[in-house]
C-alpha cells in the first residue's frame, strides 16, 4: 500500500534522525510504495560493481566496474518539509486555496508550498 506523503520532488527538507540529522538537501526521487526518498547529496552510500563482459557479437562497449556512489533512499518519517519563507523546518498542512483546488501551506507562516511537477 502507499503511503500518502509530505515532501514531493524539488522540496527542501532537513534530516530529523541518522548519521546524516541536521542536514539539508533537495528531494530527487519519492518512492511511495515503500515509504522512501532519495535526497541529492545525502545518505551517499558506495556500491563495488563487476565490470562486464564486452559483448562479441553486437560490438557493444563493456559496462566499467568499480566503486561508485549514489544516494540511498531514506525513510518518509525521517525527512521534514523547510519552508521557502521560514528557512526552518515546519509542518505541512493541507488547505484549500481561493480557487478551490488543494494546496500544501506552511503551518507556521501559512505560506503556500510549491506544488509537486507532475510528470517530471
Amino acid at each position: 500500500m502507499a503511503l500518502k506523503t509530505h515532501v514531493v520532488k524539488g522540496d527542501t527538507v532537513v534530516i530529523r534522525r541518522g548519521k546524516e540529522k541536521g542536514k539539508r538537501g533537495i528531494v530527487k526521487a519519492i518512492f511511495p510504495h515503500a515509504g522512501k526518498a532519495t535526497v541529492e547529496g545525502l545518505n551517499v552510500v558506495k556500491r563495488h560493481t563487476k565490470q562486464e563482459a564486452q559483448q562479441q557479437n553486437m560490438g557493444g562497449s563493456a559496462q566499467t566496474g568499480g566503486i561508485l556512489e549514489k544516494e540511498a533512499p531514506l525513510p518518509l518519517s525521517a525527512l521534514q518539509y523547510v519552508c521557502e519563507k521560514c528557512k526552518a523546518p515546519v509542518r505541512i498542512r493541507h488547505g484549500r486555496a481561493a480557487d478551490g483546488s488543494p494546496q500544501r501551506v506552511c503551518a507556521k507562516c501559512g505560506e503556500p508550498a510549491r506544488e509537486s511537477a507532475k510528470g517530471s
